[in-house]
C-alpha cells in the first residue's frame, strides 16, 4: 500500500541542482508522512521516514547539469540513523549513503543534536545519467528529511601523478597525501586549550602514523572508521580541507585531518623556517621532529606562525601536519622561508611515495 500526496507537482522534471523538498514526494511506503516546519532560515516541507524499511519516491530529477557533484541535505532525528538515496526504486543503485549522527562521544565534548535540523554534505557513490526518480530508503530509526540538493564542486584538487612537482612561485607546497578526516567530538572550537590540543596531536590514531610513509589508496583503521589516503595537488595555495572532506570524507565538521608531503632536496639547506597558517589548530613535524604548533581557534592567515631555524636534509624530507577543527571551514597553507624571509622554491621537488 502506498500514499500519493502532491503527485501532480512531482510529475514535473526538476534539475538536481535545485532544492528538492522531500515533503512533495510522489509515492511512499505506509507510515511515511509529510509535514511543515521552519528550519535553516526558510520554510520546510519535509517527509518523515517512519523507520527501517520505509521509503519515498520523490519523482523525476534531471541529473544532466551535474559533473563533479556531491549531495547536501537537511535532516533531523531522535537517534543515530542512516538514509540511502537510490536511483529508480527502493532497491535501486545507491547514489549516496547518509550517516545521520545526532549523538556520540562522552563527557563535556558529547555531541547532541537530537530533534534538531542539521545540514549535511556527503559524497556520491554513483551519478545517474539523464532523468531518474530519486528514492530515499531508511535503514535505521525514524528520520525527517527536509530537502536534498546536488551541487557541482569548484575545482579544488587534481589527482597527483608520479611526475615531480615543485612549490609554486610563492613557495607554497601544493602536493599532499591527505587522509580522509578522523571524526572528533567537537561542538565548539572553544575547547582548543593547550592541554586539549596536546592530547589530540599526541594521540596515535593508526599504525605507523609518524614512522611510515603512506601511499595513495592505502587504508587506515581508526576506531570504527576505515579511512583512505588520497594523493592530490591543490589548485590553490591553501589546501581546502573542508572541500576535501565534502568529497571524500564521512563528515565535514568535527574533524582531525592528517597530511603528508614528501620533499626532495638536492643538497642540504640550513637555517630555513617553516611558515604556516591554518583554519583550526594545527601541529607540524619535519622528519619526525615536532617543529611548530598553531594553537587555539583561528582563521587561516598566510605566514601566521613560523618555526625556529631548521635544516632540510639532502635527499628526502617528510613534512607531516595535523589540523583539527569543529564547526566551520578548515584549510592550511605552508612554505619554507630562508633567513631573509624569501620563499624557497626551485631546489625543492615534491614527490609521491610508491607501494
Amino acid at each position: 500500500m502506498t500514499l500519493w500526496p502532491g503527485a501532480a507537482s512531482a510529475q514535473t522534471v526538476v534539475a538536481a541542482t535545485e532544492c528538492l523538498p522531500m515533503g512533495n514526494y510522489r509515492e511512499a511506503s505506509v507510515g511515511v508522512t509529510a509535514g511543515d516546519a521552519d528550519g535553516y532560515g526558510h520554510h520546510l516541507r519535509y517527509a518523515s521516514l517512519s523507520g527501517r524499511g520505509s521509503w519515498l519516491r520523490y519523482g523525476l530529477v534531471d541529473f544532466s547539469p551535474l559533473t563533479d557533484a556531491y549531495l547536501t541535505l537537511c535532516v533531523r532525528a531522535a537517534d543515530n540513523s542512516r538514509i540511502c538515496v537510490r536511483e529508480g526504486n527502493a532497491k535501486g543503485k545507491v547514489i549516496a549513503r547518509v550517516e545521520v549522527v545526532v549523538k556520540n562521544g562522552d563527557g563535556p565534548f558529547q555531541r547532541d543534536f537530537r530533534r534538531q535540523w542539521m545540514s549535511l554534505a556527503v559524497p556520491l557513490r554513483s551519478l545517474p545519467k539523464g532523468v531518474a526518480d530519486v528514492v530515499l530508503t531508511c535503514e535505521g530509526p525514524w528520520v525527517d528529511v527536509g530537502w536534498l540538493r546536488f551541487k557541482n564542486r569548484p575545482k579544488y584538487f587534481s589527482p597527483a601523478t608520479q611526475d615531480a612537482a615543485h612549490p609554486d612561485e610563492q613557495g607554497y607546497l601544493r602536493r599532499w597525501l591527505l587522509l580522509e578526516p578522523i571524526r572528533q567530538d567537537i561542538r565548539s572550537n572553544i575547547v582548543f586549550t593547550d592541554s586539549y590540543l596536546q592530547k589530540v596531536f599526541n594521540k596515535q590514531y593508526f599504525k605507523g602514523q609518524m614512522t611510515e610513509l603512506p601511499h595513495s589508496g592505502q587504508q587506515e583503521h581508526v576506531g570504527d572508521q576505515r579511512l583512505k589516503w588520497h594523493a592530490l595537488d591543490s589548485e590553490r595555495y591553501s589546501v581546502r580541507l573542508f572541500r576535501f572532506a565534502e568529497r571524500w570524507g564521512q563528515q565535514t565538521y568535527g574533524s582531525l585531518f592528517w597530511a603528508v608531503s614528501v620533499i626532495d632536496c638536492p643538497k642540504e639547506i640550513k637555517n630555513v623556517r617553516l611558515s604556516a597558517g591554518s583554519n583550526g589548530a594545527s601541529a607540524w613535524w619535519l622528519n619526525g621532529e615536532h617543529v611548530l604548533t598553531l594553537e587555539g581557534d583561528r582563521r587561516m592567515v598566510e605566514d601566521d606562525a613560523r618555526s625556529g631555524r631548521l635544516t632540510l636534509h639532502a635527499g628526502r624530507n617528510i613534512l607531516r601536519c595535523a589540523v583539527v577543527n569543529g564547526p566551520g571551514l578548515s584549510d592550511f597553507c605552508v612554505r619554507f622561508l630562508d633567513d631573509e624571509n624569501r620563499p624557497i622554491v626551485s631546489p625543492l621537488t615534491l614527490t609521491l611515495s610508491k607501494k
